[in-house]
């Protein structure tokens, strides 16, 4: 639908793209904006609203105009925009025109149109003549012509102006000007001396200077009267005064003579203006004229057929010359045409003296001037003509086969030579800006994505034959950057780009990121990809500030023209805006002067226009977006005032005469528009002044914001006025939830204990309660279902459930109250904190109020479901699969991980879209980071205590939905965009080889206890989905601290769970779950049980067996802490791990023993005999919950104060340490130390056998201030900082390279626990410092924290699923944890190969790492609370005896 607005005769619409959505106020898009390139602009125009007209500068008319709008009508114009406080007048390329007459094919790219100008405000034009006063009344007669005559026109003026330049002489002596005078002065170095030498040279006849006998008597002058120079000497001065003024007396006397009957041009031809306007213009201006000389005298044909081409090529190819102009032809040929060339340069400076004018005069009427400059040329121009090196001929600018166009389509344009342009430092891109940053402060970049990439069509070839330049798609940004940049740098303009069309997602973030706004075009901003949903429309709200907002373009049709001509189109907006879709027809008959039959328009609408009060809505609407800029066409204003019998309004009876342009299409109605009034007629119309001030009225100060702290309301992304009536058919019981089925919708809902179910349909977020209330039919298996036919994806629902209020037994049914699907797949509304939102009366003063029923209804407080479909294009995804032995986990949380990432786009940041920006997964994959566990995405509720205190829950550990993804990290903040992203979150991820883990919350949900809220689950049935005490059902076992636990006794409860982690493995494509306080899940009734049914369903789950499973083995009630306790399948967070390689580091009297064994994969934990291994323990140091890295090495104690708990939340035991200083310091000892520690960490955890997880933003070292429970802190607490200093930069690369010594050491990925001796190796040896293995009061006495270890790479029993034998290096590992510094005796291999050092946390030892080599039994001294690797290394000598023996050996095979 979108057209490609470039406006060739050949081009074709398509639709847009979703565009990125709004989040900033204008104080963020402010600061944004004057950080970038573009921010001189940005600062001359302001980052404010700014409001304008388009109107192309041949459709003015003014009662002085001939025929034609002309530059200086801008001055009235402005005035008109001055009076309506509008301050940006926005006009098509007003640059000189091929005879088709469209200003995006210019016969230069430089040049202004001379048909602009107004003839009569010319100097001395009071001077003209009678045949001149006659062509002005013609022209004059063509001003009340319903188009433009461009023929008439043409003629007409080009005629007059060349009777103007007959007026522009007098006779003169040019011997005897001012200008002669100053040329002699400014010239006096040279020019003398020169003309003497000429002289001399004439009168010697032409014989070389060393033999005249001048020279001679000048040399002995100069010797004798020992000068420097000739000139000094007596005689030179007499040669110089006799032979000038013999030359001057007869070279005067001749020109006298000439002067009888020539004339030389004065007046305005010989003012210095005149010529300064031609010095600064030597670049185009010469050849321009050439060129249109040339053309006159070749009767207007292409250059290419000219004789003067041929003969100039040959001369530049003979030559081998770059460019015709460097040739003799060439200046010959200005020479030959000067007079010629002449009149075209002079039409050019009235151009710009007018243009110049009509600029100065806006700025001081406050209006800005809005240029437009085309992206392509067209081939017949003076700038291909001269600069063909610049242009790639032999292909055509077009587009691709498409849906649109089958075959593509060929522009015929050249497309530019960028490598050429390179090369000549884009001098003519940046002489074009120049030029037209004299006339305008803000210009229109056409088709801008053609900068970043082109369809090129080969010549002679079709359409789709052609191909994209450039054709690899990485350059596709960084060429668009770079070309743009050099242009933003090339003027003070501001540039908007026309970025309509199908445009790569990337070309928009970079356009944002280089501060240039975009073009949103109100009726074409839709989700055209949901064409199930109706392809809504995109709010007003949503549109980015760094865009520029309108409801038509000088390509399409107008606004009143759309109405008539596209209905479709026209009725689905109506549908939007809950309009019924109607035609105003105009009073009485046309006049006479429209009974005519235009080429290929619709007759039947003349006299007909769109409903005025819908015309002025959309401008408002538009008006009142969240752009910059809100420019429209003049005529969809003068709409607003139509035409009667009585009353002449402001536009044609026919609305085809207001159309610009029909692309695709050649015809004399393209490009001739006219306005029927003139400037004067709207510039004293009150009643259209009050109206276009009307348009405005709404319009807020600031750009909307995402509200923070209130709930949040998602637009859906279709509307749909639903009848009346509505079928309601029996439907199934299984799938349960809102299942779309192509045709309709099923409804399913469990609730064994209730009577009735009733489902609840809302037309919008913002209803008050449901339009329908429909019981549904049906009850199969505790199932209440229907199926709606009428119904589709968007659809807003919620149920009622009637059955006993009986707290006391456990029943706690409420019809009152608006319940969400337990398995809502998708939130439609958030819920709002209020009363009703209780089953029981929460202001009753009693202390068993909890047993007192609320009556008062919910449905406006509510959350609501909305119905999806999950149709989405995954293309070739397929899971990384990536085994245990070789992950390393990254826990993140998607708001944090990049919502300050300098390189993510604003509108992006902290959304599943940003998580899989390119800088965030180059950050992913540079670490080495394989899989992304993400914590709660499940949509959560915000506790309102939390809430009162001004903070949020920003974990997510209080789940609403289980399997809704959160609309908080949607970018598009549309109900089905959340869906849509997030599943595009995770096919990036797959691309590049990340899998996605997700931390669910299946232990507890947000409704509480008996004195929390009713969201879904207790209405629905509460006693079948909670967990509640013998006997005592009116209250909830809390094994997790947060009010209740999910009873997975149940069989529904365990369906609920399951089905949800089906839909996240099969629709969403997520490759494994960590299972928040997963203990809870596995009681039975009171006790842990490892064969409970939960288990038992998973393992024999063909889908959710498959893949990562990890536990967090422990809940809050006692016998919870089950690490090591869960069955095969699952893996576990160690903490046993964490506190261990935390209390050895940070001095907490952990024993050698303990150290080892953690480092080595807890085989005390998980047995061989239980069928688990190493790779059951999930390491870490670090977690969200708790100090992050920096802090667990800076502080002593939690500092919580920021949670509002006076610090009583949070963890005592910590075991860190702050190494001398509580919290954040200056002192470089400990900051060294702080850092050495950080390092121990992370290289401990990549050497222990197990599976690795590090905690976001410990690489970037990242600090909390202390606060080891950030569950509340959605602030800069939490988010990461992407700004690293010297030290934190060194430390992600330490991380990084620690990740790949794992990776690339099979000794560190083994799939079994350690055997002790293999084929005669020991795959793990002890050492002391002191050389020997460890005896027993060694490994349990804690003094001792220093220790050695040998993995030795041929003692690997591993093979892969292929057989293959796992081999690898043998490495050392040296530990120290004491606080002083230990010799270590390096111990010897039985290979007797050397040690060489690898890695260090000991930056002192940073340049020995990869160099030094040490032989066994030397000495190494290990820094206090430091790690060293080493690895087996072969001297040269060495490497050269085995090779040998390799190669005899080898021989002594053959031969057998």
């Amino acid at each position: 639908i979108v057209s490609n607005m470039l406006a060739k005769s050949t081009r074709i619409a398509k639709p847009a793209p979703q565009l990125p959505i709004n989040h900033e106020d204008i104080d963020k898009t402010e600061a944004r904006l004057l950080k970038g390139p573009t921010s001189e602009a940005w600062k001359k125009v302001g980052v404010k609203h700014h409001y304008g007209i388009c109107v192309p500068l041949f459709g003015l008319k003014t009662e002085q105009s001939r025929g034609i709008g002309e530059f200086l009508d801008l001055l009235p114009l402005a005035d008109f925009c001055e009076s309506i406080k509008m301050d940006v007048i926005q006009m098509l390329p007003l640059n000189d025109i091929n005879t088709d007459n469209s200003p995006f094919s210019p016969i230069s790219c430089f040049a202004l149109n001379p048909l602009f100008l107004s003839l009569e405000k010319l100097p001395h034009a009071d001077q003209a003549t009678d045949e001149m006063k006659q062509l002005m009344s013609e022209l004059q007669g063509l001003n009340s012509s319903l188009r433009v005559d461009w023929v008439s026109v043409r003629e007409k003026k080009e005629k007059w102006m060349r009777e103007y330049l007959k007026l522009q002489t007098v006779k003169t002596s040019v011997l005897t000007s001012q200008e002669y005078s100053s040329f002699k002065e400014s010239n006096k170095y040279w020019l003398p001396s020169y003309s003497l030498f000429y002289t001399l040279k004439r009168k010697n006849n032409l014989a070389g200077w060393v033999d005249w006998p001048e020279t001679k008597e000048l040399d002995q002058a100069a010797k004798d009267e020992k000068l420097s120079s000739i000139q000094e000497t007596k005689q030179y001065q007499a040669l110089t005064r006799v032979d000038w003024v013999s030359v001057r007396e007869k070279k005067e006397k001749w020109m006298r003579e000439y002067l009888k009957l020539q004339t030389v041009k004065t007046s305005v031809l010989t003012s210095q203006e005149y010529s300064s306007f031609k010095e600064s213009n030597k670049y185009w201006l010469p050849s321009y004229s050439l060129f249109y000389t040339l053309k006159r005298k070749n009767n207007l044909a292409g250059w290419v057929d000219w004789p003067e081409t041929k003969e100039l090529d040959l001369a530049a190819k003979d030559g081998k010359l770059s460019s015709i102009q460097e040739t003799k032809q060439y200046q010959a040929l200005t020479k030959e045409y000067a007079e010629a060339m002449e009149f075209y340069q002079f039409q050019q400076y009235c151009c710009d003296l007018q243009l110049s004018a009509a600029k100065k005069y806006a700025e001081s009427k406050g209006v800005w001037l809005k240029g437009d400059v085309p992206f392509l040329c067209s081939g017949d121009s003076a700038d291909v003509w001269v600069h063909r090196d610049l242009f790639q001929q032999g292909y055509s600018a077009g587009a691709p086969p498409d849906m649109y166009s089958k075959d593509g389509q060929d522009w015929g344009l050249p497309l530019y030579n960028w490598s050429a342009m390179d090369l000549d430092n884009f001098t003519w891109w940046k002489q074009r800006l120049q030029v037209a940053s004299k006339y305008y402060t803000l210009y229109r970049i056409d088709h801008i994505v053609g900068f970043y990439r082109v369809w090129a069509v080969p010549k002679g070839k079709k359409a789709s034959e052609g191909g994209y330049q450039p054709q690899d798609k990485a350059l596709w940004i960084p060429q668009g950057e770079r070309i743009l940049r050099i242009m933003l740098d090339a003027s003070k303009m501001l540039p908007i780009g026309e970025d309509l069309g199908s445009i790569p997602k990337e070309v928009y973030l970079n356009l944002q990121k280089l501060g240039i706004c975009g073009t949103r075009v109100l009726r074409w901003e839709r989700m055209w990809e949901n064409k199930e949903q109706g392809q809504p429309f995109i709010p007003v709200a949503d549109y980015i500030p760094d865009s520029m907002s309108t409801v038509s373009t000088h390509d399409s049709e107008t606004l009143p023209l759309w109405w008539l001509l596209k209905q479709d189109e026209a009725k689905a907006y109506c549908q939007h805006r809950r309009w019924s879709y109607r035609v105003q027809d105009l009073k009485g008959q046309p006049p006479k002067e429209y009974q005519y039959h235009l080429e290929n328009q619709n007759q039947k609408i003349v006299g007909k226009t769109m409903p005025v009060p819908y015309l002025q809505d959309i401008l408002r609407e538009a008006n009142t977006s969240s752009s910059l800029f809100h420019i429209h066409l003049l005529s969809e204003y003068l709409a607003l005032v139509p035409p009667t019998t009585d009353e002449e309004g402001l536009i044609h009876w026919d609305p085809n005469l207001e159309r610009v342009n029909i692309p695709g299409t050649v015809q004399s109605s393209n490009w001739s528009y006219r306005m029927r009034p003139s400037i004067s007629t709207i510039n004293q119309h009150q009643v259209l002044k009050d109206l276009m001030l009307k348009s405005r009225e709404s319009v807020q100060a600031d750009i909307s914001p995402l509200p923070e702290r209130k709930p949040h309301v998602y637009e859906r992304q279709y509307s749909t006025q639903l009848p009346t009536k509505l079928r309601v058919l029996p439907g199934r019981s299984y799938p349960l939830g809102a299942t779309w089925d192509g045709a309709g919708v099923n409804f399913a809902v469990f609730s064994e204990n209730g009577y009735k179910a009733y489902l609840c349909l809302f037309e919008t977020p913002e209803s008050k309660t449901e339009s329908h209330r429909i019981l549904m039919p049906e009850y199969d298996d505790f199932v209440h279902h229907c199926y709606l036919p009428d119904l589709r994806p968007g659809q807003l629902y919620g149920y009622r459930i009637e059955g006993d209020w009986d707290p006391l037994n456990g029943l706690r049914f409420n019809s009152n109250k608006v319940l969400l699907d337990p398995y809502a797949k998708s939130i439609g509304r958030d819920l709002q904190w209020h009363d009703s939102l209780f089953p029981y009366n929460i202001q009753s003063p009693s202390p068993h109020k909890y047993l007192e029923m609320n009556t008062e209804d919910n449905s406006s407080f509510c959350p609501l479901a909305a119905v999806v479909d999950n149709s989405f294009t995954w293309g070739n995804d397929h899971p990384p699969n990536v085994p245990w032995h070789r992950t390393v986990i990254y826990e993140a949380h998607v708001k944090a991980l990049s919502f300050q990432h300098p390189d993510v786009p604003e509108h992006i940041r902290g959304t599943y879209a940003g998580l899989c920006h390119e800088s965030i997964i180059a950050h992913l994959k540079k670490l080495g980071v394989t899989a992304i566990e993400l914590e709660p995405i499940h949509h959560h509720v915000d506790e309102k205590p939390i809430l009162d205190k001004g903070l949020v829950n920003h974990w997510g550990y209080n789940t609403l939905s289980f399997f809704a993804p959160d609309l908080r990290y949607c970018a598009t903040r549309s109900v089905l965009g959340a869906v849509h992203e997030f599943k595009t979150m995770v096919r990036v991820l797959h691309s590049h080889g990340i899998e996605v883990i997700l931390d669910v919350v299946y232990n507890h949900t947000a409704e509480g206890n008996h004195y929390g809220a009713m969201f879904n689950l207790k209405g629905c049935d509460n006693l079948a989905y909670y967990k509640t005490p013998e006997g005592d059902p009116a209250y909830y076992f809390d094994y997790t601290g947060c009010g209740n636990s999910l009873n997975v006794r149940h069989p529904r409860v365990l369906q609920l769970i399951m089905d949800s982690l089906r839909y996240w493995i099969q629709e969403m494509h997520v490759d494994g779950f960590r299972f928040d306080l997963a203990s809870a899940l596995a009681r039975q009734f009171h006790d842990v049980d490892k064969l409970s049914a939960f288990f038992d369903i998973i393992h024999q789950d063909p889908v959710i067996s498959r893949v990562k499973l990890i536990a967090e083995p422990w809940d809050c009630s006692s016998g919870g802490y089950q690490v090591g306790n869960f069955p095969v399948l699952w893996t576990e967070w160690n903490g046993r791990y964490r506190d261990s390689i935390r209390g050895f580091w940070n001095g907490k009297g952990v024993s050698l023993g303990e150290f080892a064994t953690r480092v080595t994969g807890s085989s005390d934990l998980y047995t061989a005999e239980s069928g688990r291994s190493a790779l059951s323990s999930i390491n870490f140091v670090t977690c969200h919950d708790g100090f992050n890295l920096l802090d667990l090495v800076s502080y002593n104690e939690k500092h919580n104060d920021d949670n509002g708990e006076n610090n009583n939340d949070g963890a005592n035991d910590n075991h860190s340490y702050n190494h001398g200083c509580e919290g954040s310091t200056d002192d470089s000892g400990i900051n060294e130390f702080r850092w050495r520690q950080r390092a121990n960490f992370v290289a401990t955890l990549f050497l222990s056998l197990g599976v690795p997880m590090i905690l976001s933003g410990d690489e970037l070292s990242k600090t909390q201030n202390g606060n080891n429970n950030t569950y509340c802190q959605d602030n800069e607490i939490t988010w990461l900082d992407w700004d690293l200093y010297d030290d934190e930069d060194e430390f992600l690369q330490f991380t990084s390279k620690m990740i790949k010594l794992r990776k690339s050491h099979a000794v560190l990925n083994r799939r079994r626990h350690l055997k002790g001796e293999v084929n005669g190796v020991k795959d793990v040896t002890w050492y002391m410092p002191e050389g020997h293995e460890p005896s027993y009061d060694d490994w349990h006495n804690t003094t001792k924290q220093a220790l050695g270890f040998v993995m030795d790479g041929d003692a690997i029993v591993d093979l892969s699923h292929t057989g293959q034998v796992h081999k690898g290096e043998t490495i050392l590992v040296l530990v120290n944890a004491q606080f002083f510094d230990v010799n270590f005796k390096l111990p010897a291999h039985h290979s007797g190969k050397h040690w060489q050092l690898l890695i260090s946390t000991d930056r002192a030892l940073k340049n020995q790492c990869g160099t030094s080599v040490f032989q066994p039994s030397s000495s190494f001294t290990l820094k206090d609370h430091s790690i060293s690797i080493f690895h087996l290394y072969a001297p040269i000598n060495q490497s050269r005896a085995n090779l040998f023996r390799s190669v005899n050996l080898r021989k002594s095979q053959d031969s057998v």
